[in-house]
């Protein structure tokens, strides 16, 4: 087996998320884990949703005590079921 080395420990949570990519109308969808880091989505159409994209995810936040959130994040990876969204800060000019 081997070991998990990453920087922010996956929790298999399902949540509710609003995902807003590009101009098309955002649309709800449910994660199948996260981590302080990003979350990973379920959706049967992954790929229409481009390696290196970046997305707009507003939910209530599990791991903050179900705060609003909104976050920009960056798609980091597919699989057949979903896709992997890393968080970004982008902070002001």
């Amino acid at each position: 087996m081997s070991e998990n080395h990453r920087q922010y420990p996956r929790q298999e949570i399902q949540i509710e998320v609003e995902l807003s990519f590009l101009e098309d109308t955002a649309r709800t969808v449910i994660t199948r884990d996260m981590s302080e880091g990003g979350l990973f989505m379920r959706l049967s159409n992954a790929k229409d949703y481009p390696m290196g994209e970046m997305v707009t995810l507003n939910f209530k936040d599990p791991l903050a005590e179900y705060a609003e959130t909104s976050k920009d994040g960056i798609i980091v990876r597919h699989t057949d079921d979903g896709i992997a969204v890393a968080y970004i800060e982008i902070d002001g000019f």
